[in-house]
């Protein structure tokens, strides 16, 4: 009766011991694939982003499609890094406004009509703005500021007789010269003011619904 019993208990002890094991195996293995799923998501959104080049010496990015849209808002993410700290020849343009994102309106040339997101880096921040061609004269006006390498969403949205401007939850209006929709062309981003990139200029754009 004795051996019985302890041979029941080192069973019990036994398929405790397995049960356990197998629930660690599980939770471990789900833990795993918890974090691969998270890296391969990680890995899609970075896949998404393009990095846009201006080059020393130049105004212009690579790439530089054109590429129509039809759409009234244009939703973005952008990343800065610490190329876009700068010092320019003339310590005035420090204050000039680079171009982030955007597109032109009003079925014109966007010199004429057009809204985008701007930057510049000066007083020691990233500083963003609302910029618009309206009939031909420049509007702008500063958002918000941001940080080297942080995601910042930026969205523009085109009303009748305005456009709306957010970066990072902070809004402004500045006026539209037309109302309605049209086909417009997007806008990437561009170094200047007056003066050339005076080193490559990296910066990382993601468009997002």
């Amino acid at each position: 009766m004795k051996s019985n019993i302890t041979l029941g208990l080192i069973l019990l002890f036994t398929v405790s011991n397995i049960t356990c094991t197998k629930s660690s195996v599980e939770l471990n293995n789900s833990v795993v694939e918890s974090q691969a799923e998270q890296t391969d998501l990680n890995a899609t959104v970075a896949n998404k982003a393009v990095t846009y080049l201006i080059p020393k010496g130049s105004q212009y990015c690579t790439p530089n499609p054109l590429t129509f849209t039809t759409q009234s808002q244009l939703t973005f993410k952008a990343v800065f890094d610490s190329s876009c700290i700068y010092t320019t020849i003339d310590p005035i343009n420090q204050y000039d406004v680079n171009k982030l994102y955007g597109f032109s309106d009003c079925g014109s040339h966007h010199l004429i009509n057009s809204a985008r997101i701007g930057w510049r880096w000066s007083n020691d921040s990233l500083r963003i703005f609302a910029f618009v061609h309206n009939d031909g004269a420049m509007l702008i006006r500063e958002i918000t500021t941001a940080k080297i390498g942080s995601a910042i969403k930026c969205q523009i949205t085109c009303l009748d007789g305005s456009y709306n401007f957010e970066a990072n939850g902070k809004t402004v209006s500045l006026a539209r010269h037309c109302s309605g929709n049209y086909t417009r062309y997007k806008l990437y981003p561009y170094f200047g003011g007056d003066e050339f990139a005076p080193h490559d200029i990296r910066i990382q754009i993601k468009e997002v619904n």
